[in-house]
């Protein structure tokens, strides 16, 4: 159980994070559940990482080569991935992407690898920002991967096929459906478990807490361009 200490939380929130964490230890659509596992210790030791950190401070993190240490379930071309991900993911580029897949991670896979790591950074920053150490990793669930990949997934010039939509725009001019929410729809399992735990977060109105809704709004402004938020 997580947060059980902290009032200020909704249990929505809780609900979420809680779900996740078991999601992540069961088997996805393309990786087994120790695999999955080891995505969440690969991101956590990219902390200390000292290739991971020297990428992270270069000019160009494609200028600095190396090899990872530790002994993980997952290849190279996977840690690789996550490690990116995990410390510089706003350099990352179109041609290391494709470098990428042509060293053998399938797209779905990516789109996997991808869900898993950052639903794993958003639980263990949550945790980080109140004080508490992080939740144990949990226990492999047994089971093989399910390999259901969303046939009808669409090309629009992303670097992956994402989720077909209506294309509408809303009374502010943008999209019904933002790209964001369409962009891990290759696997639909992916896009669940990213914002099944992503989307408790967020509040565009009655926002349940001590804050106005414009503090609100300009706090998360802040934090949106201190992590150099594209949107």
């Amino acid at each position: 159980m997580m947060y059980q200490k902290i009032p200020f939380l909704t249990e929505k929130l809780k609900t979420a994070h809680e779900d996740a964490w078991r999601q992540i230890a069961g088997p996805g659509d393309f990786f087994s559940g120790e695999e999955r596992i080891e995505m969440v210790r690969a991101t956590r030791d990219a902390d200390g990482c000292e290739l991971t950190i020297a990428r992270k401070n270069a000019i160009s993190p494609f200028a600095v080569n190396g090899e990872y240490v530790g002994d993980y379930l997952l290849d190279s071309n996977a840690i690789d991935v996550i490690r990116r991900i995990a410390s510089d993911p706003g350099r990352l580029t179109k041609a290391w992407f494709d470098q990428v897949i042509a060293n053998g991670l399938a797209p779905e896979e990516y789109v996997e690898v991808v869900s898993v790591v950052t639903t794993s950074i958003i639980i263990d920053t949550l945790h980080q920002a109140l004080g508490l150490a992080q939740p144990p990793l949990p226990k492999a669930r047994e089971g093989n991967p399910r390999r259901a990949l969303n046939s009808e997934a669409i090309e629009i010039g992303a670097w992956l096929p994402v989720l077909d939509v209506p294309t509408q725009t809303a009374d502010h001019g943008l999209p019904k459906v933002p790209n964001i929410a369409r962009s891990l729809g290759l696997v639909p399992s992916a896009l669940q478990l990213f914002f099944g735990t992503f989307s408790p977060h967020y509040s565009l109105s009655n926002i349940q807490s001590s804050l106005s809704q414009d503090q609100a709004e300009f706090v998360a402004s802040r934090v949106s361009a201190m992590n150099e938020c594209f949107y």
